[in-house]
């Protein structure tokens, strides 16, 4: 199950590196596609992560929940802030809202780098802990 997690993650990453690549073309109509995509994804990966979570022990549930409460309120941030950009109108307005845009999606790529890292500190930790148990067990 690890090893289907670090490859469904390596796969999003292809993703996201597809839609900066989607971006820097400014082609409208592809981005927004690529938003709905990405919102689709998002949505389901949570499902997924709260399934998994079904087994797991009150504590690890009870961190998922901050997180994805976290997260939830990130999201619903830049959907207002969206909504607000489709309601102004004026070239400095515009400007005004896209550096904001442009803000939020640093801000997220960053929660993302830190997410990575600590995927990766417990993918680490989870190996370590294996190892340790099959010393014990006498397994290899």
């Amino acid at each position: 199950q690890l090893s289907e997690s670090l490859e469904d993650l390596a796969a999003r990453d292809k993703k996201l590196e597809h839609s900066a690549t989607v971006a820097s073309e400014e082609d409208p109509e592809a981005l927004e596609e690529r938003r709905r995509e990405a919102e689709k994804a998002f949505l389901s990966a949570m499902d997924g992560i709260e399934a998994s979570l079904r087994d797991a022990d009150a504590a690890a549930r009870e961190r998922w929940n901050d997180t994805r409460s976290s997260i939830t309120r990130q999201i619903e941030a830049m959907r207002a802030a969206r909504r607000r950009r489709q309601a102004e109108r004026g070239v400095d307005r515009a400007e005004r809202a896209a550096g904001r845009a442009e803000q939020d999606a640093a801000a997220a790529v960053a929660v993302a780098a830190y997410c990575v890292n600590v995927a990766e500190y417990a993918v680490v930790d989870a190996a370590l802990a294996r190892a340790e148990a099959n010393e014990l067990t006498g397994e290899t």
